[in-house]
């Protein structure tokens, strides 16, 4: 039972009159719960704001809580009033009506009331990984959507179609939990033969072991242009599948958890590291459970990867641990290779292709981690991404002339030059490297 199914009793209401006044009603309410946005909510609110991001958004949820339950109440009383000079045949229709918002009243009371002692348990585990690996967050969950009936599961494969459409039409601002028609109608028809014959980035059986779920990622975000939204999908034994949505914004990465939120990446890397941790965090929370299966699709909207919905929200941003300033002193040697790697990042950006300045942007986060490690750790993460022949950094090997002057090992030029730090670093015992 969803807010929506009272315009399919509206459309049975002989006295159109009285139809209509109704449709508008049910209408304003709903335009009404999303105004402000919350996006547009944090903006008007964060200055000055001794509260952090998770009680405003107890704050917000509780007043779209409050709103539908006060407009289901002023609804129910006009309908009663019209239930009085309706036509005999409107009866039936109108006591529906009645029936479906006392339902939704009812579920957005107990939801008020599970925030009022619960509302930051739910944000915990993703609060952690986001101060770990993301630079923004954003709570968002969809168990408070004010338009929910009893029997609500979760509406997920709709807010990732909503995520999707709202970037498309440049509307990101508005993303709500609170649900709609066509949220809904989305939800209810799920996967269409169209997402599977002409969609289909990837489906991932093999994934309950955690290097199983990395490689199974990695692959995925091989496909990944500042073009598409990507709907990720995956199963937990004994609880079922989720819908979510990965986009490119600027040079980085966006996740949409409609459960928990939105995150923003520097990197891709720093994307599969939360997203396994997350699914496992998904899978130990069910008894017996276990990620079963992974699949991605294109959602049928274009990207705009110059919507940023943490543009103006200051409060939005992960706070960090201050890093050392210790200066890290490294061999010239090693210094030569790693100026080698930021001399080839200099060369992808005047490039100016889309898949060569998101490589760029990555490897210029790589060469300050690099320039900030000991001599010995420089040699471990160097050969941790040369092991993993998915990574984004080793990807787009060469070939053609490269692949035969390279003696045809297919290495790209990245590879060629991480090879060239390692070996640097590797060459003897980093103490009795010269400085």
């Amino acid at each position: 039972m969803h807010y929506s199914d009272t315009y399919n009793f509206i459309k049975q209401i002989k006295d159109k009159e009285l139809a209509a006044q109704l449709k508008q009603e049910l209408k304003k309410l709903e335009a009404s719960a999303n105004d402000p946005s919350f996006i547009h909510y944090l903006r008007e609110k964060q200055d000055g704001q001794e509260k952090d991001i998770f009680a405003l958004r107890k704050e917000y949820d509780l007043m779209q809580l409050n709103k539908v339950v006060i407009g289901i109440e002023a609804i129910d009383t006009k309908i009663s009033e019209g239930k009085e000079k309706a036509y005999a045949e409107d009866v039936s229709a109108l006591n529906a009506i009645q029936r479906i918002l006392a339902d939704i009243k009812r579920t957005a009371k107990k939801q008020v009331q599970t925030l009022n002692y619960r509302y930051r348990d739910n944000y915990q585990h993703f609060h952690e990984l986001a101060q770990e690996f993301a630079t923004h967050y954003l709570p968002f969950n969809q168990s408070n959507d004010p338009f929910k009936g009893s029997d609500f599961s979760g509406y997920c494969w709709g807010h990732t179609h909503q995520y999707g459409k709202l970037i498309s039409q440049g509307l990101l601002d508005h993303l709500s939990t609170a649900s709609n028609k066509d949220l809904y109608k989305t939800f209810r028809q799920n996967w269409t033969f169209a997402d599977i014959l002409f969609r289909r980035v990837g489906w991932y059986f093999k994934v309950n072991l955690e290097a199983q779920m990395r490689a199974a990622i990695w692959n995925a975000l091989k496909d990944m242009d500042d073009q598409t939204t990507f709907n990720f999908n995956f199963l937990i034994k004994n609880h079922g599948f989720h819908s979510t949505s990965l986009r490119m914004v600027g040079e980085g990465m966006e996740y949409y958890e409609n459960n928990y939120g939105v995150v923003r990446f520097n990197t891709r890397e720093e994307a599969v590291n939360f997203l396994v941790r997350h699914l496992l965090h998904e899978a130990s929370n069910v008894f017996g459970g276990e990620v079963s299966f992974i699949t991605v699709y294109k959602l049928p909207y274009s990207n705009d990867p110059t919507q940023d919905l943490f543009v103006d929200l200051p409060l939005a941003k992960v706070k960090k641990e201050s890093k050392s300033e210790d200066q890290v002193e490294h061999p010239q040697e090693l210094k030569t290779a790693i100026h080698a790697l930021q001399t080839y990042i200099n060369c992808l950006q005047t490039e100016g292709a889309t898949k060569g300045k998101i490589k760029a942007n990555e490897l210029r986060y790589l060469v300050d981690e690099l320039n900030s490690l000991p001599v010995d750790e420089v040699k471990s993460r160097v050969d941790d991404i040369l092991a993993n022949k998915e990574h984004s950094l080793m990807l787009n090997r060469g070939t053609g002339l490269y692949f035969f002057m390279s003696g045809f090992k297919s290495h790209s030029t990245t590879e060629s030059l991480l090879q060239d730090i390692s070996n640097v670093v590797g060459v003897s015992d980093p103490l009795n490297i010269m400085i």
